[in-house]
């Protein structure tokens, strides 16, 4: 069985290198026959050589080329991405001075604001403060008038409720 294993894979190994062997003798006559002919026509052979170097030449200008315009491109993108970054610092800047200006002006306004109730009430800084504390505190206050009327519906209601109550189920509920 091993002599019949063996035959076999010389077999394989045999036809495997034949096939390639007949491949490589197929290459090896034409560039024979290629080198053999260019000889032969040595002023065609000149030509199809200066043929191919100008080819070659041209895709090399052509790469070049390409490569100075991809980099052109790249340049004048870092160029406008810098703009793009002064502009927005330049904005930056100009918020951060509005930001000021509104600040200041919101000072100005209250000032005046301040100055206008200390000229129509004749107080100062510490009489408006106490006469603030009594406008809150009396009873004609729109804000306490609001919260009397939230806090008198609720008990209205439980009144109507408890009259529909008998005194009689209001002793038994007791």
């Amino acid at each position: 069985m091993q002599k019949e294993l063996g035959t076999a894979n010389e077999m394989v190994a045999s036809d495997i290198s034949g096939g390639f062997y007949s491949i490589k003798e197929a290459v090896y006559n034409f560039l024979g026959n290629f080198f053999n002919w260019l000889s032969t026509h040595q002023g065609l052979t000149l030509i199809i050589v200066f043929i191919v170097l100008i080819i070659i030449f041209w895709f090399i200008i052509r790469a070049r080329k390409y490569g100075k315009q991809l980099e052109e491109k790249v340049s004048s993108n870092k160029v406008e991405v810098g703009k793009k970054d002064a502009l927005i610092e330049e904005q930056k800047n100009k918020l951060e001075v509005l930001q000021k200006e509104l600040s200041d002006q919101h000072k100005v306004v209250s000032e005046a604001l301040l100055g206008t109730i200390m000229t129509l009430t004749g107080y100062d800084i510490d009489q408006l403060k106490v006469f603030f504390k009594f406008l809150t505190e009396t009873s004609g206050n729109p804000l306490q008038i609001a919260d009397n009327q939230a806090n008198a519906m609720p008990k209205s209601q439980e009144r109507e409720k408890e009259s529909d109550v008998s005194p009689e189920e209001k002793d038994a509920k007791a």
